[in-house]
């Protein structure tokens, strides 16, 4: 007869229950970086994706106009090269919203230059940035408050490279802001130009973070140390500097280091091992962290008659 007083139960005493909780926590630990990890990857390959896209519209334009599009345009109106490319790309509605009459810091145009466009923006570098346009005394065109904004833009072209440590004939080609960087100011500049060759030029690379200022990974409180915080950094405006090596803290233009050490001159991204560069030629490769200065300096340099190995660009 069954005894109808005792009912057996079956469950998770609390030590089990504990246990089980451990495992799911260490489990998680483990994921988490894995999880991390490749999403940075498919943030990288955008990245990747957005240059080649840019490289693609400057073939275009190239293509069309048997010259490079003009870095920028130093007289009214005043541009640069972001515009210029927009009806080459998939953006043409931006191109026709986007007056090419009036400057780029036109009230009129804000409408235009504050519209984030995916392509010109890193998914690594935080999201939804965006500029009120003014010029600092010592910019290009100085005193400019016009109540205008700008959406971020975090690729940018070389002007010439600060490569100070060059012999001074070479440093002199290095440092020729006309004439030393694959992209021409206020004209085109034809591929048979690009001496060094299209595929060992670089073209536009990683400059992200604008208007914020970032040393080495770190967001610094304020921004008073970067170079022109509210002139470069919308995709619309000029968007190219003087390329700079900076010391082991970053802090200081002059040392042997290349990449993701300082947003105020420079190659930086938000990519931990290094920072992605598109070249004449179409190709994006991935600069890595510790570039030899000497390979970075070649790299500006159109016509710098340099040789490297083409092998260590990944």
């Amino acid at each position: 007869m069954r005894n109808i007083g005792h009912r057996e139960t079956s469950g998770f005493t609390l030590v089990e229950l504990l246990v089980v909780i451990a495992i799911i926590g260490t489990l998680i630990g483990l994921l988490l970086p894995a999880v991390q990890s490749s999403r940075e990857v498919a943030r990288r390959l955008t990245c990747i994706n957005n240059l080649k896209q840019i490289g693609l519209a400057v073939l275009n334009f190239e293509s069309e106009k048997r010259v490079l599009p003009p870095r920028c345009k130093t007289s009214e109106p005043y541009r640069g090269w972001g515009p210029i490319i927009l009806p080459y790309m998939e953006e043409k509605g931006l191109a026709k919203q986007y007056n090419f009459n009036l400057n780029f810091w036109d009230i009129d145009n804000s409408p235009a230059v504050s519209t984030p466009v995916a392509v010109f923006s890193c998914p690594s570098a935080p999201w939804g940035r965006k500029v009120k346009i003014i010029t600092d005394d010592d910019a290009p065109v100085p005193g400019i408050v016009t109540g205008a904004t700008g959406a971020e833009g975090d690729y940018f072209a070389p002007n010439c490279v600060d490569a100070f440590w060059l012999p001074p004939a070479q440093y002199a080609i290095a440092s020729d802001e006309l004439e030393a960087p694959a992209l021409a100011v206020d004209r085109g500049r034809r591929v048979s130009e690009i001496i060094d060759g299209t595929a060992h030029t670089l073209l536009i690379s990683e400059l992200a973070g604008r208007p914020d200022h970032w040393i080495n990974g770190v967001r610094q409180s304020d921004n008073s140390a970067l170079r022109f915080p509210y002139w470069w950094g919308p995709w619309a405006s000029y968007n190219s500097c003087i390329y700079k090596t900076w010391s082991d803290d970053g802090r200081t233009p002059g040392g042997f280091g290349t990449i993701n050490c300082n947003n105020s001159w420079g190659i930086y991204s938000f990519h931990r091992q290094g920072a992605n560069a598109l070249f004449v030629d179409g190709s994006v490769h991935f600069l890595a962290l510790g570039l030899d200065r000497d390979v970075f300096a070649a790299i500006v340099t159109r016509a710098g008659g340099e040789v490297f190995d083409s092998s260590i660009l990944q």
